[in-house]
């Protein structure tokens, strides 16, 4: 797949990593108020405004959402015009949390079954509510960064960045290390970029706990069949990324599963070719050391 020629300078460096502290909660979301609210309402009891949620089962009531589409004049891809159901039942969403505008903000994608039975995928907008059969979300508070979304001068889109904060004494005493988050900037691979992070954080094994973000296109192993796919670009969305990292004859190797929505609003799914699934405009990355306590799983109504 041939890289993405964007409207503006390149930022340096092109994986924007911190390490941070982590402590998680299971929220029980309710219907009729965004899930936005929802979710941030979790992290603020959590003392902070940022980091991700992994959201499973029951329905979005309503759903709006988009799909990845070509490049215009102005931008190397664009957004599909909205679309909506009045319920959908969801299958799995990922959601990164932070702030824009020093307003409380997210980037969500996720899968679902539209009313009709069929499944379908993209990038969920922020009106977006649980229905009366609301999921339940697994949130991921993080510490020590915070997620930043801006325009990119690069991409001319909205973007999240990881930003160095200073961690308070509860923060210290109370949430767990081993957590690296990281932004990945256009046309790196994804492989390339997990390794990396990995490499300089001194990771020996670890796992890809969530990942948000778009490919140029996507390259991948259909394990049903056996045969590498390859889907067209200019972006394809991320919906869920993970794998694990581990070192074998003293060199780090990763496997990587990816589910993804086209710019058709096709799903896909599989195993992540390597060196052939650059960024498109942003990557969202969050990893963990195989060794990091599982701490405070506790549940919490949001």
């Amino acid at each position: 797949m041939q890289p993405l020629v964007h409207p503006g300078p390149k930022t340096q460096p092109r994986i924007i990593a911190h390490a941070v502290k982590t402590r998680r909660v299971v929220c029980e979301l309710t219907s009729t108020r965004p899930l936005i609210e929802q979710l941030h309402e979790t992290l603020a009891s959590l003392g902070t405004d940022s980091g991700f949620a992994e959201i499973h089962g029951g329905d979005y009531a309503p759903l709006r959402y988009c799909v990845p589409d070509v490049a215009t004049a102005e931008k190397a891809l664009s957004f599909s015009e909205t679309r909506s159901h009045d319920v959908a039942h969801l299958i799995y969403g990922s959601v990164t949390l932070g702030v824009r505008d020093d307003a409380p903000y997210m980037h969500s994608h996720c899968a679902w079954q539209a009313p009709d039975g069929t499944y379908e995928g993209g990038h969920v907008w922020l009106e977006t509510e649980p229905g009366q059969n609301a999921p339940f979300a697994v949130v991921t508070a993080v510490y020590g960064a915070q997620w930043q979304s801006a325009t990119d001068p690069e991409t001319q889109m909205p973007v999240f960045t990881p930003v160095e904060r200073r961690s308070t004494m509860h923060d210290l005493q109370t949430a767990a290390d081993g957590t690296v988050i990281a932004r990945v900037l256009p046309n790196i691979d994804i492989t390339d970029a997990v390794l990396r992070v990995c490499r300089e954080a001194g990771y020996a094994t670890a796992s890809v706990r969530a990942g948000l973000g778009s490919f140029v296109g996507a390259t991948f192993v259909d394990r049903a069949s056996g045969e590498t796919r390859v889907v067209d670009g200019p972006a394809t969305e991320v919906i869920a990324l993970v794998g694990d990292v581990r070192t074998v004859d003293g060199e780090l190797t990763t496997n990587l599963t990816a589910t993804l929505v086209d710019r058709h609003g096709v799903l896909h799914a599989g195993v992540v070719v390597p060196g052939e699934n650059l960024i498109a405009a942003t990557f969202e990355l969050t990893i963990q050391r195989i060794d990091t306590p599982a701490v405070d799983v506790d549940r919490h109504a949001a």
